[in-house]
């Protein structure tokens, strides 16, 4: 098989990360003005906020400063490097499918695979606690936003179903 390299979309990273910037800011606002909310409830949002956003911000800002592509397809497998909670490299043999799936109008490929734990294994706190809420919430962990590839969602999609099929010895129509 050769090796195809997904490069991520320069332009929608840098609208994730001025998205992210500007919770974070909303969040600090929280915490900072006399809103009528409950104090203590007031500050978990706040805090909530700048954690949560401010990890994605710097999770985008790291991926557009640096060099690794958003997704590696070879004969090993599916390397995911694609957001804030990537698998890393996926085994073909590890895989037991792939759909695309809608999550409040957010597109993904989520893959399914045979031990989803082996992908949380060795991974902090906050990619872990993700990680288990993308599985609680699309049936899986390991889940490619459309966000960050743009255009070449469509083509990575049919792409895997195709090798998946290849592999697996099914016929292809």
């Amino acid at each position: 098989m050769e090796t195809k390299i997904i490069k991520f979309n320069k332009g929608r990273i840098i609208s994730l990360i001025f998205m992210a910037l500007l919770f974070v800011i909303a969040s600090i606002f929280i915490i900072s003005q006399p809103i009528k909310i409950p104090s203590p409830l007031k500050y978990l949002a706040g805090v909530l906020g700048i954690l949560f956003f401010g990890a994605i911000f710097i999770s985008m800002v790291l991926k557009l400063a640096g060099n690794k592509p958003a997704i590696i397809i070879d004969d090993k497998g599916i390397t995911d490097n694609a957001s804030a909670v990537s698998a890393g490299l996926i085994e073909w043999s590890d895989i037991l499918g792939v759909e695309i799936t809608s999550v409040n109008n957010q597109l993904f490929i989520s893959i399914y695979v045979k031990n989803p734990e082996k992908y949380m294994q060795n991974t902090g706190l906050f990619k872990k606690w993700m990680m288990k809420m993308n599985q609680s919430i699309q049936g899986t962990n390991i889940n490619i936003p459309k966000t960050t590839l743009g255009d070449d969602f469509d083509e990575l999609y049919k792409l895997l179903v195709l090798e998946l099929q290849l592999r697996s010895g099914d016929k292809i129509a």
